[in-house]
């Protein structure tokens, strides 16, 4: 079988899709859609814009799968309004429990041979990762604000988000230099209002670094028993909740917790899972 899958934007989930999905098909790969019998959608955003794109796959006689990265950030975040799209599909890949007879349930991962703890000075209280447009929804002021309150500094991956004293930012890092940067961390916030599948919080449990993750239904789902939980409410509670946590004892993550890590995440058995159902 020919197949057919692009990279349609910067985001470090799909980055990291797409290197697995090289990394361990056994089908052939085209970069033309014209040639391909079966074409993989990366799904994040408008419902409307992936139901035209479909339509037209289904009108020249090919097929497609769909990896559902996200819900509450689409246009129809009700599963109703994408029930037509997933039934279509010869398979959908989500971590989350869709109402679909094609659904393969499961999680995204992360590279323990890339991201594993390292002896290094602690220099920050908690990291964060992430793009400007994100600001709101990731919470970065909150956390910024609670590290602050709690005398502590924190190191920022991605564009510089405002002038703030105790934030360090770097950009453009190597994979064996983020690597370096969750190690240098004693917490690491990845705190999403709008769900989507955090994989810098698995990189960062690899690295022995304890993530922190609004307490929802879709993240205990996935790490339950290995997050920091905090509730999701408003702004002056979120920074309440964070403070509290920074002042208290850094929660290490255990070897035997890094083990359980790998084998909850893990992108071999996800991804190959994944491409035998394309296949069928």
């Amino acid at each position: 079988m020919k197949l057919y899958f692009d990279n349609p934007t910067k985001s470090i989930a799909i980055d990291r899709v797409v290197e697995n999905l090289e990394r361990y098909m056994t089908d052939d790969r085209v970069h033309d859609k014209a040639q391909a019998d079966l074409i993989i959608l990366h799904v994040y955003g408008r419902h409307d814009h992936v139901e035209r794109e479909v339509r037209s796959i289904i009108d020249s006689g090919r097929q497609y799968a769909i990896i559902q990265y996200a819900l509450k950030s689409t246009r129809n975040p009700s599963p109703k309004d994408w029930k037509n799209i997933w039934d279509d599909a010869a398979v959908v890949w989500s971590y989350y429990e869709l109402p679909t007879p094609n659904l393969y349930h499961a999680p995204l991962a992360a590279s323990p041979e890339t991201f594993y703890p390292t002896k290094i000075k602690k220099e920050f209280l908690v990291g964060t990762l992430g793009v400007k447009e994100c600001y709101e929804s990731e919470c970065f002021g909150e956390v910024h604000l609670a590290a602050f309150q709690a005398v502590g500094k924190v190191v920022h991956v991605g564009e510089k988000l405002n002038e703030n004293p105790i934030v360090t930012y770097y950009s453009g890092l190597t994979d064996e230099e983020l690597r370096q940067t969750y190690n240098k961390c004693k917490w690491f916030a990845t705190l999403r209002r709008k769900e989507g599948f955090e994989i810098p919080a698995i990189e960062a449990l690899l690295c022995g670094v304890r993530p922190i993750m609004f307490d929802t239904p879709i993240y205990r789902q996935w790490f339950d028993g290995l997050a920091k939980f905090i509730p999701e409410k408003d702004t002056t509670k979120t920074v309440k909740s964070l403070r509290d946590l920074f002042k208290g004892e850094i929660s290490r993550v255990t070897p035997a917790e890094i083990e359980e890590t790998k084998k909850r995440f893990n992108w071999e058995k996800s991804i190959k899972g994944f491409l035998e159902r394309c296949t069928i």
